[in-house]
This record gives C-alpha cells, sequence and structure tokens, in this order.
C-alpha cells in the first residue's frame, strides 16, 4: 500500500521475509482476501509429503510471504488438510516454518465471521494457545448487519487485546488499512488476552510461547506446565480445555458486544434453506442448476470455442487467423511448401487451438462454480447430496465436480480442488474420467446411428448408466484403500449464509484460476499435438518425402502405429486401423476421434462426414465406409463390436488435457498409474462384450 514500505515488516527471525499465515473457518472470505493481497505474486503448492495444496504468495507491500492455510472450524485435527494446519502453526519437523528449514511464523491473521461470531472465536482462542502471535479481521459484517445486528470492531479489539479490523474483501473495502495494522503487528506481536499458551494445545510452539512479550506469570504458567510430548495424551484433559475456551468465548462476547436477544424470527437465509433444503424441492432444483450449466457449458460455449479455435487453425482466405499469419510469413521466405509449414501450422498452431479452445469453457465453468460458492449454494449442494455418496466412501461435498464431469471432465477435476479433504480429492480425481463427457456423445450418437438406427437414444442411455457405474465401482475399488473410514463419522458442514456474488471479484477469481489451466494443461496439449503430428509426417513406405502432402495415413508412422496395435484390438472385434488410428488421437482429443476415422479414409471431411461431428443426422458416406471396417474384423457381430468401441471410448483414458490436469494435481506416477488401469479396464470390458455378445448371435 502507499507509503508502507517493505523494510517497515522485518522477520522476528534474523533476515528473511516475515511469515504470515491467514487462518480460518471455511467460507469467511480468506481465500478472496488472499488474492487482493498478493495479485498475481501467488503459487500453489503442496504441504511437505502431503496431498494437500496451499496457496503461497508475496504480500509486496509489506514484503512478506503469505500462507493461505486450508479452512478449518478446529485445530483438534480430523484430516490431513487440518493437520497441515496445526503442523504449520507448531513449525512442526517437515512443515513450511520448520525453523531448522529457516521457516517460522510471524504473525498469524485470523479471520473472524460476523456471522458466526461463537465458532470464529472460539478457532481464535486455540490459535492463542499455540503461543503465537495474533491479528484479527472481521469478514460478512455486511450480512449481519442485513439481519439488524452489529459487530463492534473496536469494543472486540479492546477486549481481545490484538489489532481488529473490519473488511470486505468481495467489495475491496478496508483493505488498504490491512497493511499497516499488520505492519505494526509484526513489531509488537500482539498476544489474546485471557489466554496462556499450552504445551498440550494443538499446534503449541514453544519458541513463540516463550517469547519475552508473554508476561512473567504467564511465563511461570508456562514453564510449570512444561511437559514432555509421550505423556501430552495422559496429561490433558481435552473437555476441560474446551470448556475454558468456551466459557472465555463467552465472556469476550459479552465484553464486546453485551448479552444478545435471541432471535424471535428466522433469518433471510434460514427462509430460502427452508425452500432449498426441502427433499421435495431441493433436488429438482439442484439438478435444473446442473442442465443450466452444462447447457452453458456444452452449447452455448460452442461457438465461443470454435472461434478461440479459428484464432489460431483457420486458414480460410481472407481470415486473420496465426496459421495465416504463419502462411504469409513462410510465403514470403518461400518456404510455405517445406516440412516448416506442416510442423507449425498441424503441430504448433494447432496444438494452440486446443488449448485456446478450452480457454472460455474453464472461464465459464470456474465463474458457475464461484458464483455458486459465493452465493452460499455450493454448500446447499453438499448437504442435498451427502447421503447419496456416503455410500462409496464419500462425501456430499464431491457431488457437484462428479456431475460436472458429464459436462466435461476437465472443469470437473478442477473443482475437486474446493474439497476440504485430500483423500476425497484423490479418489474423485480418480474416478471422474469414467464420467462420460461431452465430448463423448457426439461418438456415440454417430456410432448408434449408423449400427442402431432405430435404438440410437436407449443405446446412449445404456452408455450413461453404465458410465455411472464405473464411477461407482471406482470409488467402492478405492474406499479400503484411500477413504476408509472417511464417513464414518457425520458430515460436519456450516451452512454460510447467502449473498449476492461480486461480479469485479468473481470474475477476477475466475480469470486466475482458467490462466492456471492454460499455463499448466496448456504445455502438456501442445507438445502432444506436435507428437500426434511428427507421427503423421514421418513417412514408412517408399516413395514419400518427411511430410509430404501426398503422404496417406496409412503409410506414415501414425498410420504404421495404428496399424501395429490392430492385433491387441482383434479380441474386442474392432481390431480394424481405422478405429485404432481414431482412438490414438482421441487420446489427445475425444473430439478428433470422428474427424479421425473420416481423413483416415482419405476424402473429404466435408462431403464424407457430413455433420458428423455435430451429431447431426447428415452422415455422408460415412456409415458404409465404417460398416465395411467393423465386419472386415468383426463379421456379422459387427454391431457387438460397435458397441463394445464405444464402451471403450466411454472407459479409457480421457483428453490429454484432462489427464495433464490429473498430473498437476496428483502427481506423473499416480496418473500413470491410473492410465494404465483405464486402458486395461476399457480394454477388458471391450473383448468381454464382443466375446460374450457373439455367443449369442
Amino acid at each position: 500500500m502507499p507509503g508502507v514500505a517493505a523494510a517497515s515488516s522485518p522477520s522476528h527471525r534474523e533476515g528473511g521475509q516475515p511469515t504470515i499465515l491467514l487462518v480460518g473457518n471455511p467460507n469467511v472470505g480468506k481465500s478472496t482476501l488472499f488474492n487482493q493481497l498478493t495479485g498475481a505474486r501467488q503459487a500453489v503448492i503442496n504441504a511437505p509429503g502431503t496431498t494437500v495444496e496451499v496457496m503461497s504468495g508475496t504480500w509486496g507491500a509489506i514484503d512478506a510471504r503469505l500462507l493461505d492455510m486450508p479452512g478449518t472450524y478446529s485445530l483438534i485435527a480430523n484430516s490431513q488438510d487440518e493437520q497441515v494446519v496445526v503442523d504449520t502453526l507448531a513449525g512442526a519437523p517437515g512443515s513450511f516454518t520448520d525453523p531448522i528449514r529457516g521457516g517460522g511464523v510471524d504473525l498469524v491473521l485470523v479471520v473472524l465471521d460476523a456471522t458466526a461470531m461463537t465458532r470464529s472465536l472460539y478457532l481464535l482462542g486455540q490459535v492463542a494457545r499455540t503461543g503465537q502471535p495474533v491479528a484479527a479481521l472481521v469478514t460478512l459484517s455486511d450480512v449481519v448487519e442485513h439481519e439488524g445486528e452489529s459487530v463492534d470492531v473496536a469494543a472486540l479489539g479492546a477486549t481481545l487485546g490484538i489489532p481488529v479490523m473490519a473488511i470486505d474483501p468481495r467489495r475491496n473495502a478496508g483493505i488498504e488499512g490491512v497493511a499497516d495494522m499488520v505492519t505494526a503487528a509484526l513489531h509488537t506481536r500482539p498476544r489474546v488476552k485471557g489466554i496462556t499458551p499450552s504445551p498440550a494445545a494443538p499446534g503449541y510452539a514453544k519458541a513463540a510461547a516463550t517469547e519475552t512479550t508473554i508476561s512473567d506469570d504467564d511465563r511461570g504458567l508456562l514453564d510449570d506446565a512444561e511437559i514432555d510430548g509421550d505423556d501430552m495424551p495422559a496429561l490433558t484433559d481435552v473437555l476441560a480445555q474446551a470448556d475454558e475456551l468456551f466459557a472465555w468465548v463467552e465472556n469476550v462476547e459479552t465484553q464486546a458486544f453485551g448479552k444478545r436477544a435471541d432471535q424471535a424470527k428466522l433469518s433471510r437465509s434460514d427462509k430460502i434453506d427452508r425452500f432449498l433444503l426441502h427433499p421435495l424441492v431441493g433436488i429438482p432444483v439442484f439438478f435444473a442448476l446442473m442442465w443450466f450449466l452444462f447447457k452453458i457449458a456444452g452449447e452455448w460455449v460452442g461457438p465461443v470455442q470454435d472461434f478461440f479455435d479459428q484464432l489460431f487453425t483457420n486458414e480460410d482466405p481472407g481470415a486473420v487467423s496465426v496459421a495465416q499469419a504463419i502462411n504469409a510469413l513462410l510465403g514470403f521466405f518461400g518456404w510455405d511448401q517445406s516440412w516448416l509449414h506442416g510442423l507449425l501450422i498441424g503441430g504448433i498452431a494447432t496444438g494452440l487451438g486446443v488449448v485456446a479452445s478450452f480457454l472460455p469453457l474453464m472461464f465459464v465453468i470456474f465463474l458457475m462454480i464461484s458464483i455458486l460458492e459465493d452465493s452460499g449454494y455450493m454448500a446447499r449442494a453438499a448437504f442435498l447430496g451427502d447421503r447419496v455418496m456416503r455410500a462409496i466412501g464419500l462425501d456430499g461435498r464431491v457431488i457437484m465436480p462428479l456431475i460436472m464431469g458429464f459436462g466435461c471432465n476437465l472443469p470437473s477435476l478442477a473443482a475437486t480442488r474446493t474439497l476440504p479433504s485430500a483423500r476425497q480429492r484423490l479418489v474423485t480425481t480418480l474416478i471422474t474420467p469414467y464420467t462420460s463427457c461431452a465430448a463423448r456423445l457426439t461418438i456415440y450418437l454417430m456410432i448408434s446411428r449408423i449400427f442402431f438406427p432405430n435404438n440410437a437414444g436407449t443405446v446412449v442411455f445404456i452408455l450413461y448408466m453404465l458410465s455411472l457405474t464405473l464411477v461407482i465401482l471406482g470409488a467402492l475399488v478405492l474406499k479400503p484403500f484411500v477413504t476408509r473410514g472417511e464417513t464414518q463419522a457425520p458430515l460436519m458442514l456450516v451452512l454460510p449464509a447467502y449473498q449476492m456474488p461480486r461480479i469485479l471479484v468473481t470474475l477476477k477469481n475466475t480469470w486466475m484460476r482458467a490462466w492456471a489451466f492454460v499455463t499448466g494443461a496448456g504445455k502438456i496439449i501442445v507438445a502432444m499435438s506436435f507428437v500426434v503430428w511428427l507421427m503423421s509426417a514421418i513417412p514408412v513406405t517408399a516413395g514419400h518425402a518427411f511430410a509430404d502432402e501426398d503422404l496417406a495415413m496409412e503409410d506414415s508412422l501414425y498410420g504404421a502405429t495404428a496399424q501395429a496395435l490392430v492385433p491387441v484390438f482383434a479380441p474386442t472385434g474392432f481390431g480394424e486401423w481405422h478405429m485404432t488410428g481414431a482412438l490414438m488421437t482421441g487420446f489427445v482429443a475425444k473430439e478428433t476421434v470422428i474427424s479421425s476415422i473420416v481423413t483416415s479414409y482419405n476424402l473429404d471431411p466435408e462431403v464424407a462426414g457430413g455433420d458428423a461431428e455435430d451429431g447431426g443426422s447428415d452422415l455422408g458416406s460415412l456409415p458404409q465406409l465404417v460398416t465395411e471396417s467393423f465386419r472386415s474384423s468383426a463379421g456379422n457381430a459387427a454391431p457387438i463390436a460397435a458397441f463394445g468401441f464405444m464402451v471403450f471410448v466411454l472407459a479409457y483414458t480421457p483428453c490429454l488435457a484432462t489427464v495433464a490436469e490429473q498430473a498437476r494435481q496428483i502427481g506423473g506416477k499416480r496418473t500413470a498409474a491410473a492410465v494404465v488401469v483405464q486402458l486395461a479396464a476399457a480394454w477388458i470390458l471391450a473383448v468381454a462384450i464382443f466375446q460374450v455378445g457373439k455367443l449369442f448371435l
């Protein structure tokens, strides 16, 4: 902020940036505040030795490191995410703030929810017991004021004995003064009045708790309470500590706010919930919202995706695109007929076009997610779906990402980042590819209309039911290994007050999420697009040069590889190179399967394929060609093989963008293992369908 120098906020350790932790309950505005303070100077990092993601950024106004801790209601850890908060506060070995690694905590900035002050103060009291210096920020004051109440921040600060400010990160209100408050707190290292640090407290940090800023009386209590860590469970009375904290919270509220009268009437959120959480109304409303989301993602965004793709790949005369710019540049040097043309257009520009086409989709999906989160509805969706998801070892918070997977696997995976449990994030990331995305639907429609013209709708419905079955089976298989015990306790979910989403903040957060995808998964997509082009440009028969325009697909390395796969797929009934080649390109993007089938016959897609790529009824000459291909490998059992082909498309490796996002979230080794399992499962299913099905002919 203006007038705040970086040097004015030194670390209490020798040298280095001060480290500030953002701690608070879920849905209190921590992440929004973090984004406001750090801007673009942030990164997602895994807590050491875990899969828990933490946002780390540089707060440029005071030159400090800011860590956005996972939301938690208590420091009595019941999940890996909560344990990360406790370990970071304590500076545990291997944690972000391990003193041996040069770490440490200079200030804990606790975010208090004005709509749930009792719960927030309880967490503040737990943080104070760790011995760390504390300052506080109060959010959601506007919601309280709407209900006819108010929070006296000055009185609260005087009662607590620490700096306290009211802010509204969603409106970017009050943020300017936070830097000055924190700068002063880094020097004074304030402690909460009425709370004595306890060596038995979760997250206790001895070095911080025994600093000279603590009073002599409190220091004596600490010395008397010093105990051996191995004996801690035997000496700690958890219930007694909780009673002490609740008594302290009640005293703080009485001193700061006086005796509050119980509300005689329902709040606005309570009134809305009586409607939206009613079992006969809530579930239909939820599915209506999901339908609307799919409608936007699957239909309305389509033209925008095509526009972005054409910005890179359109070579039509007069078009304004990257491809045309490349053509003009190569033409100027006389290289327009060289292999360089194919590399830049077919390899690089095509890959960039794929990434660009995903950008508007990701933006819209993230925008919808942000609106649902910011409005307070996301927690209600988890509540509605909890009973169903609990049967497969997950909880209701997983239902939103999984349902989104039927629109597109990519934003579905991105949505798993909102799940608080690392183990449930892992399982959801692994089973999401079995949700049948919209890109697969065009393949189902084309094959069904060729082989099952009178029952195409029924066949597609069966495939979607199979998709649900695979999701459930995947979760059940992983349950004993990953999520065992995750849902034994009931889902403790605090429903935030409903709020009107703030457009500017929502748009900013949406853009940051979408751009993270482009810079992350986009690199892999472009690289793999180049590999596919390279394979199609390398001739394996005599009489052709590298990247020869007359090189037929079957005479390239791509075609040769597809033909080499024919024996592998012979037991499935679709061991024919046109089909295996299409499956190869489908690994990059399922949208390319139909176009690959069409172009593999060396025919003009516009003439031979009709509107196959759009799932239309005009398939041109494609039905005859595809039927002949399946009959050459399956004989009279061609329809069964065709159904097996669709099942394989459903179950095998998702598109490259999805794989890239999986790798970004769960690591390369786990993703590679998942890819192998998906390929094996798809192959086994296809073989079983064909081999068993043909017995009934």
